[in-house]
């Protein structure tokens, strides 16, 4: 598949949910963005770098990511090390997700991602709930013992 292939894959799952695709397609083509209540799961699909030192596999053909992702929080300012060994003793138990740090901009954020190759609609429904649900969860669960914020749409 190309990366129209995907894109059109991706949308035509969106409308199989019932949201309108055209309305969740973000500000660059690869990009969307869907809302379960008040959290902003982000659906990107890109072309992987064959130059990346990290890509563990190789490929002549041209090979894509396949990514949903969820801020929960910005990282507490207090306790930190007792947090860090929370969400990893949380991330042993995911299925289909894992925590990320983005330090550039001091957030916490649960992902999903996997080559594109022979995704399926089923696939792409259980990264969105899933990603939904523990971005979801892990922001209930730690809230209160890190004084921790929601992070709002666009912010």
């Amino acid at each position: 598949m190309d990366f129209k292939a995907y894109s059109e894959l991706i949308e035509s799952t969106f409308a199989f949910l019932g949201l309108n695709p055209l309305e969740t397609r973000g500000a660059e083509e690869g990009q969307w963005v869907i809302y379960n209540g008040d959290t902003e799961i982000y659906i990107d699909l890109w072309e992987l770098d064959k130059d990346n030192s990290w890509l563990y596999f190789e490929s002549d053909e041209p090979a894509f990511a396949f990514q949903a992702i969820s801020p929960v929080c910005l990282m507490p300012l207090d306790n930190l090390q007792h947090f860090y060994e929370e969400l990893l003793h949380n991330n042993l138990n995911m299925l289909y997700a894992s925590y990320t740090i983005n330090k550039e901009q001091n957030m916490l954020a649960v992902r999903y991602r996997r080559p594109a190759k022979g995704l399926t609609q089923e696939e792409i429904i259980e990264a969105i709930e899933s990603i939904g649900f523990y971005s979801e969860s892990t922001f209930k669960a730690l809230e209160d013992r890190y004084l921790i914020s929601k992070i709002g749409p666009e912010e």
